[in-house]
């Protein structure tokens, strides 16, 4: 009786650790423009060493990431200012210069920002530099410190990239801009190319990437898939000649931006969402389980008058 038990016990242990792995996994991501931040990694605040990048240390505010699939995702609750290919509260809709976009499994990147203190959002216009081999930027050494490099005229490299939001326009997206050779601090000249009018008629903004905006927070939200697809060719839509397409997401990708006034910050930012193996203390319970199973299966056909299999437990029979 007692070995029955702990073979049962083996057994649910096992399914609950399967289904607590699953819905870890599952876990959603609060995109409602930063009034709560369920499923977002806080990366430090901006004043703290080792995300601290440069200039004022005194426009204070929190940084956070997330990475996860698209799974018919929108914005919850109210209040939140963003979205579409024109600003305002269209959500992830997509016109024709984002077709495609923001398609379930799509692979999200997420960067918020929460202001603590020595600024505001108002109006404000957020650049985001995405250093794609992780080389580019880092961090000053000391708080307030003048060596971190975060000008991505100075260190951006070819295939780097920024992207811009325009909080006075409805948090829409504004711009994407390519380093099509190395900047200045690397000895090159600096040579950064821009797909014309924010891709499409020059006044639709018709990016695959979305911001929502609080009075005193914000989250962007990018689909890597989608831009992959779009700007890693060259002259995309024929807007610009000299485009040569943007480099391809690793696992992680670092960035520099200003998330409030010129305050400054690097960090490095997971692409990819959650792994859907479970963790090996998961997988432990879930053999012991499938074990547990193999030896109930093996008394039941001894008890039917069938042979028993050999026993895979030294020292039982």
């Amino acid at each position: 009786m007692t070995r029955q038990i702990s073979l049962r016990s083996a057994i649910a242990g096992g399914l609950l650790a399967m289904a607590a792995a699953s819905a870890a996994i599952a876990a959603p991501v609060d995109i409602n423009g930063g009034t709560s931040w369920g499923g977002w990694t806080s990366q430090g605040k901006s004043n703290q060493l080792g995300v601290y990048g440069g200039g004022s240390d005194t426009a204070l505010y929190e940084v956070y990431t997330t990475a996860f699939s698209f799974d018919n995702n929108s914005v919850a609750g109210s209040g939140a200012v963003g979205g579409g290919p024109t600003g305002g509260a269209t959500g992830f809709g997509t016109g024709t210069y984002s077709m495609g976009a923001f398609a379930n499994g799509a692979r999200m990147l997420g960067i918020g920002v929460r202001v603590i203190s020595g600024g505001s959002i108002a109006g404000f216009t957020p650049t985001v530099r995405f250093d794609l081999d992780s080389d580019s930027y880092k961090p000053a050494t000391t708080v307030p410190g003048a060596d971190g490099n975060v000008s991505f005229t100075s260190w951006s490299e070819n295939k780097d990239f920024t992207v811009q939001f325009e909080g006075a326009n409805g948090w829409r997206g504004g711009t994407l801009t390519e380093q099509v050779g190395k900047g200045t601090s690397y000895g090159g000249p600096y040579n950064a190319q821009q797909i014309v009018g924010g891709i499409g008629s020059g006044v639709s903004y018709d990016w695959p990437f979305r911001a929502f905006a609080q009075a005193d927070s914000y989250q962007m939200l990018f689909d890597l898939d989608a831009m992959q697809k779009l700007y890693g060719v060259e002259n995309p839509f024929g807007r610009n000649a000299a485009f040569t397409g943007i480099g391809m997401f690793d696992s992680k990708v670092r960035i520099a931006m200003n998330g409030l006034g010129n305050n400054e910050v690097v960090f490095d930012a997971l692409t990819q969402p959650p792994s859907s193996v479970p963790e090996p203390g998961s997988l432990t319970l879930v053999a012991l389980a499938m074990m547990g199973l193999g030896v109930v299966r093996r008394r039941k056909t001894s008890r039917d008058g069938l042979p028993p299999a050999p026993c895979l437990v030294a020292g039982r029979d």
